[in-house]
């Protein structure tokens, strides 16, 4: 190529194939959204800022928050099992010195918390109005905060910290997954505040604090409950700062108009969120107040922080207003709703230096929208359809996430919008969540069916209800796959893959050689060994990281939003919620079922090979053995066909793995629940520690994602795919209820062609896949509409699709930011035809 045509090809900034822009939004929204994606080009950022209590023993970066995410572990230890690491020292040498109040050291843990939490809110980081174009007052949080240790405390906390490293580095390493004790990931009761203000959730500390005993006022109750009071008074006292600020404003602007808006702020932040909304935008500015006001006591950027059905706590309000009294416009409703999304995006400003502006992935902080009743009538209203309308002209953009409920009584207006919005968007903007099987799911963790109905959406997909539970929805990730290598090899690791053990060691229980099974039930049986201890194996090692959370963690602010906590005097982290429940969420599945699957046929039904010809092959990679790879991929029954046999396998397996995750609890009295959703782990490090598995993939190859088929074995259409979802996850009762293993519900991520939604005929057939999906799928779907040589060229011409986004699982990413494997992975989805 000529030189010409090399600077010709480097200018074309025209991608070959159309990407999702955004598209009619306000002058004032555009503004917000353009600002945003300025990035570092900003004057302004929310970037995080780190504090301490000025001791030479304090602690500001927790890392057990991290352990779940593999990727940072090298700058969590780096030269030595007690080094402090890249994140806790760099946070600790740049964090500001906090002027303490003189009795600090003479408080509760708890207390100093939110001592802690209120004089940086109020005093260090500063109250700002983003723009004349923001009409909702709370711009930074973003913080690192002093764990706010006494030096004994420090002590103690780091000694088990260290043991708790070592641990999770092994299991890691071993090949096990990962875990963690995870912030986030919840709802608080924002509703409650909407409606009643936080002076009664102060009250209700109050008098709980009135009621105990001496004893207890003098104990560890008195002290929560202490700090529970203070932390529910910061959102009045941080109101009146963003006030005055607005005020403050309001005097330089020489615009009339901005004079109003700045004057209706401050009187908006002079009655919430301490009391009840009277009017839309209150609502709207008290739900980001006190959201914002958690990410900074968690030191916990937005990831799985989510505000509920969003849509139904703030109807009322919006209806009174827009509808009613038409106080407002929908246009200016949309401008408010704009500011929120704006707020909600800067949370990845938290790292804005690393790769596109901080986003790594999607955060979650979702926005449940739509969904049914308690007698399964559907609630869609205006607001919702006002919302979506919103998610579809901010696209592409992250925050917040919205998952969408379909159920039997969804009106063809919702489909037909939502249809239309996935036929420009490309890797969907929402994630679908359904009803009637989510529900089930519910019902069967002990949720009585009056309440159930109204539950809400965390993190990516996750089932929880709203304001009183906490479900640790992404807290222990064990690789399925790894019970496939020690049923195999008898309990221990294959030779030559004993990364941190000793070889010969045995890390699993004994159960016997299968090389001497003469029947697939006593393989079988003894898979279910194998799995049963990987289940118990996660809790023990996660069991010692929740011990530490909840001796040493102290989030009191949340508390206050989260019921039974006042009630009991215990802190979120140590037991306090009405609701409690640690997920474990299995990662691998289908390439588990399709192994067992493989050995079924090829071993037991067919006689081709023996075990011991197929553990040589695997530790060879299966060099040299590509007849009985070939065999393996294409003779082989595979999960995802809609296959009855192959189906009821993946059944008993999850059955297996079901009743063995019920049967444990945390020391801080949470109980273990399962759950199927693999974020990124199948495509990234767990996969690079897993050895080749006898459903033919190679060491290091991808593993299946959450509840979906391997990639490329749902050869019989989406429709087979969802079938078989539907079946694994219980399918239906004979009466015809839905059943439903995994309350916490599974990822499924489906990948079809832009060709499916061409016309209305294609629109129609695919609203009946949803309608389909509703009666036999699973319990959430994400969608990707993408041409795979559109994701090959923005692959070699990233510079020409720096918004493309796509689904990957449970969260959208933009493409050209995320690794080459994972990229690879997208395009190599089987795209489905309708």
């Amino acid at each position: 190529m000529s030189k010409t045509n090399l600077n010709n090809s480097y200018l074309d900034k025209d991608p070959k194939f159309p990407i999702a822009e955004s598209h009619g939004l306000s002058p004032r929204s555009k503004w917000l959204r353009d600002f945003y994606f300025k990035g570092l080009d900003r004057e302004w950022n929310n970037q995080f800022m780190p504090f301490t209590t000025g001791t030479d023993w304090d602690i500001v970066f927790h890392e057990g928050d991290f352990y779940i995410n593999p990727e940072v572990y090298y700058f969590i230890q780096v030269l030595g099992k007690n080094d402090n690491g890249v994140f806790a020292s760099s946070f600790r040498s740049m964090a500001i010195p906090i002027d303490l109040p003189t009795n600090f050291w003479e408080l509760s843990l708890p207390e100093r918390r939110a001592k802690f939490l209120e004089k940086v809110m109020l005093e260090y980081i500063p109250q700002e109005i983003i723009s004349e174009n923001d009409l909702i007052a709370g711009g930074r949080f973003n913080a690192q905060l002093s764990k706010c240790f006494t030096e004994e405390e420090a002590k103690d906390y780091w000694k088990k910290n260290i043991r708790n490293r070592e641990a999770i580095f092994k299991f890691h390493k071993s090949g096990f997954g990962n875990l963690g004790a995870v912030p986030g990931h919840i709802i608080p009761d924002y509703e409650t505040i909407v409606m009643k203000g936080y002076k009664f959730i102060y009250e209700k500390a109050r008098k709980a604090y009135e009621d105990l005993s001496e004893e207890d006022k003098s104990g560890p109750k008195g002290g929560e409950l202490r700090a529970i009071m203070t932390a529910a008074e910061l959102p009045k006292k941080l109101a009146k700062k963003y006030a005055e600020e607005c005020r403050r404003l309001k005097k330089e602007t020489k615009n009339p108009d901005r004079v109003k808006e700045l004057e209706q702020m401050a009187k908006n932040l002079e009655i919430v969120p301490w009391e009840p909304a009277e009017t839309f935008w209150q609502g709207v500015q008290a739900v980001w107040l006190i959201h914002m006001i958690v990410m900074a006591e968690e030191s916990y950027p937005g990831a799985g922080l989510s505000f509920g059905r969003i849509d139904q706590y703030l109807w009322d309000l919006y209806k009174k207003d827009v509808i009613n009294q038409k106080s407002i416009t929908k246009e200016f409703a949309k401008d408010i709703l704009g500011s929120f999304w704006f707020h909600s995006n800067t949370v990845y400003d938290a790292m804005i230096k690393v790769g596109k502006q901080g986003i790594t992935s999607g955060f979650g902080q979702i926005i449940t929208l739509s969904g049914c009743g308690p007698n399964g009538e559907d609630l869609t209203n205006e607001l919702t359809y006002t919302m979506i309308e919103l998610i579809d002209s901010w696209y592409p953009s992250l925050e917040p996430k919205p998952n969408i409920r379909l159920h039997r009584n969804s009106p063809d207006k919702l489909l037909d919008i939502l249809v239309e919005i996935l036929g420009r968007a490309q890797g969907s903007p929402f994630i679908l969540n359904f009803d009637e099987r989510s529900i089930a799911g519910m019902i069967e963790e002990g949720i009585p069916k009056e309440d159930a109905w109204n539950y809400g959406v965390v993190g990516c997909l996750e089932n929880t209800m709203q304001g009183n539970d906490r479900s640790g929805t992404v807290n222990c990730n064990p690789n399925l796959t790894k019970s496939i290598e020690l049923t195999l090899w008898n309990g221990q690791n294959m030779p030559g893959n004993d990364i941190a053990t000793k070889p010969g060691e045995y890390i699993g229980p004994e159960t016997g050689n299968p090389e001497n099974f003469e029947t697939w039930d006593k393989f079988f049986n003894a898979w279910k060994e194998q799995i049963k201890f990987i289940i118990n194996h996660t809790v023990e090692i996660y069991n010692l990281f929740e011990e530490l959370r909840g001796e040493f963690i102290r989030t009191p602010y949340l508390s206050s939003m989260v019921r039974g906590c006042i009630e009991q005097g215990l802190d979120i982290t140590n037991g306090g919620p009405e609701l409690r429940f640690i997920t474990i969420e299995g990662v691998g599945f289908a390439t588990t079922i399709d192994s067992l699957l493989s050995i079924k046929k090829l071993v037991y039904e067919d006689k081709k090979y023996t075990i011991a010809e197929i553990k040589d092959a695997i530790t060879i990679n299966f060099k040299g053995s590509e007849v009985m790879q070939n065999f393996m991929l294409n003779r082989s029954p595979k999960y995802g066909n809609d296959e009855d046999a192959a189906d009821e396998l993946a059944r008993l397996a999850m059955e297996t793995w079901v009743q063995e995750c019920w049967k444990y609890k945390t020391p801080t009295n949470y109980q273990f629940r399962p759950g199927m959703l693999s974020w990124n782990y199948w495509a990234g490090n767990d996969a690079s520690y897993t050895i080749a598995t006898p459903n033919g993939r190679n060491k290091g190859s991808f593993l299946s994602n959450a509840i979906c088929p391997t990639d490329g074995a749902d050869i019989k259409g989406p429709t087979a795919v969802t079938n078989s979802v539907g079946k694994v996850l219980g399918g239906k009762s004979e009466t015809g209820d839905y059943l439903n293993y995994l309350p916490n519900g599974a990822s499924h991520t489906i990948t079809f062609n832009p060709s499916i939604i061409k016309d209305p005929e294609h629109k129609e057939k695919f609203k009946a896949y949803l309608r389909g999906y509703i009666e036999n799928g699973g319990t959430a779907l994400q969608v990707n509409i993408l041409d795979a040589e559109m994701l090959k060229d923005a692959q070699k011409h990233p510079e020409n699709y720096k918004n493309l986004l796509v689904r990957v699982t449970g969260y959208n990413a933009y493409f050209t930011a995320i690794g080459r494997e994972l990229q690879n992975e997208i395009i190599a989805r089987e795209s489905h035809r309708i």
